[in-house]
């Protein structure tokens, strides 16, 4: 994961996080509520379920419930919808994302709109990379950070240029080429950031159990589940238009030009 010469520019982690950061500020409502609805709601309905039949009756004979049809009934049915809406999201957001740092207002309905009209393509980008990343990590998990990395752009590159879904694949290879290991920091400070953040909310999901309370344990779950989906969504969006205007000289606000 060598670094190339991009021109004499630098990528800046700094400035790729505190641009996914100050979206998500600018666009508070509109990022969480797309994330809790399309991310959360299969985390809650999955997480309320297990509550009620196992979590806050704790003991060894409840743990047979993770051998029992209906929990894996469940727990399938709930994956895919989560492939379903989670494949919404990205889409939504990474449109949300770029739009704000284009200079443009992101709207719900639109954002939606976009999400549901990609929903195919970007299971598929979803399964391809999953799978491919995933056969990397099983060869020692080194080939699997690098895929991990090649690929870190491919869905803003599907979203914002209308490419084909192997052409999005190969953008994101040209487009990370040479900045793979500061992707990669800028991955880990963000993922070691959501685990800091996560620490009390584990206080909080121990206290919502020792309450009885299913439903509050199950929202506290989820709403930490999908405000870390969007997190992570927007800070590949952030990578990508960095990425843009070092490789290719455009600028954040003329990418909405390509778009239309």
């Amino acid at each position: 994961m060598a670094e190339a010469d991009l021109g004499g520019a630098r990528y800046e982690i700094g400035a790729v996080i505190s641009r996914a950061f100050e979206t998500i500020g600018s666009n508070f409502l509109l990022f969480c509520g797309l994330a809790l609805v399309l991310a959360g709601t299969p985390q809650l309905v999955l997480g309320y379920w297990q509550a009620i039949n196992f979590n806050l009756h704790g003991g060894a004979a409840d743990a047979a419930i993770f051998y029992s049809g209906s929990y894996w009934g469940m727990a399938g049915l709930t994956w895919l919808v989560s492939i379903v809406t989670g494949a919404i999201l990205q889409a939504a957001l990474t449109r949300a994302t770029v739009m704000h740092l284009s200079g443009e207002t992101p709207q719900f309905g639109a954002l939606l709109a976009v999400g549901i009209s990609m929903i195919l393509p970007m299971i598929a980008i979803g399964l391809i990379a999953g799978i491919g990343v995933g056969i990397g990590m099983l060869l020692l998990i080194v080939p699997g950070v690098i895929l991990w990395l090649v690929w870190a752009v491919v869905t803003p590159a599907y979203v914002q240029e209308k490419v084909g879904i192997l052409e999005a694949f190969s953008r994101s290879a040209a487009l990370t080429s040479g900045a793979r290991w500061r992707i990669f920091l800028t991955m880990l400070i963000v993922v070691v950031l959501l685990w800091v953040l996560s620490i009390p909310v584990s206080f909080l999901t121990a206290a919502m159990i020792a309450t009885g309370n299913a439903l509050l344990t199950a929202f506290v779950g989820a709403a930490v589940g999908a405000l870390g989906s969007m997190v992570m969504v927007a800070v590949q969006a952030s990578i990508y238009v960095e990425l843009r205007q070092l490789k290719e000289g455009i600028a954040p606000s003329d990418l909405e030009a390509i778009f239309a």
